[in-house]
């Protein structure tokens, strides 16, 4: 059995079958389908989301800036976009849409030194918080989400995301020192 397959910790073998969210990622690279969904199941287990539907879509950036263009009104590209589906939001439920930018993911993993597909995970689990309810306007709210993503993937073995500082290049890692006059 896969870490996919696996019932919540909380769930007891009995529970009924009928309690599933179905997880579709098209478009999306065959290379990060299985983490992605991973992910994204890891995240509403712990949330306690047992029922519904999830989209995952992995977008150019060009396709990104089109969406967030189109839907909030912005002409540029962004990480992630989330569209919470529901008419009527329930506890253990979601139906929800995420997109986001595999161009935005290699960009900053390439800064961050880390894998590009460990990026492309943020964002899915992420936009799952947000399906949760969780928001990160305010600050208290913002180290709350972050903190609760970067231990949902460190749990997949992905480590700290979102809190891994970007790679500074050896020119930049140590100041010189200035030359003292005598």
């Amino acid at each position: 059995m896969t870490e996919a397959d696996e019932k919540p910790e909380t769930e007891p073998p009995s529970a009924s079958p009928a309690r599933h969210v179905a997880i579709d990622l098209d478009p999306c690279p065959d290379d990060c389908r299985e983490l992605l969904a991973r992910a994204a199941r890891r995240t509403l287990r712990q949330e306690r989301r047992t029922r519904g539907s999830l989209a995952i879509a992995v977008v150019s950036d060009a396709e990104m800036r089109r969406q967030h263009e189109r839907w909030l009104g912005r002409d540029a590209s962004t990480d992630v976009l989330t569209f919470d589906l529901r008419d009527r939001p329930g506890p253990d439920s979601v139906d929800g849409q995420i997109v986001v930018s595999s161009g935005t993911a290699r960009r900053r993993a390439r800064r961050r030194g880390i894998d590009w597909r460990r990026e492309l995970a943020l964002y899915v689990v992420h936009g799952c918080l947000h399906l949760c309810g969780y928001d990160d306007r305010e600050s208290e709210a913002f180290e709350r989400m972050h903190a609760r993503e970067d231990e949902i993937l460190s749990g997949l073995g992905l480590g700290r995301v979102f809190g891994v500082r970007p790679r500074r290049p050896a020119s930049a890692e140590k100041p010189r020192s200035r030359s003292r006059r005598p």
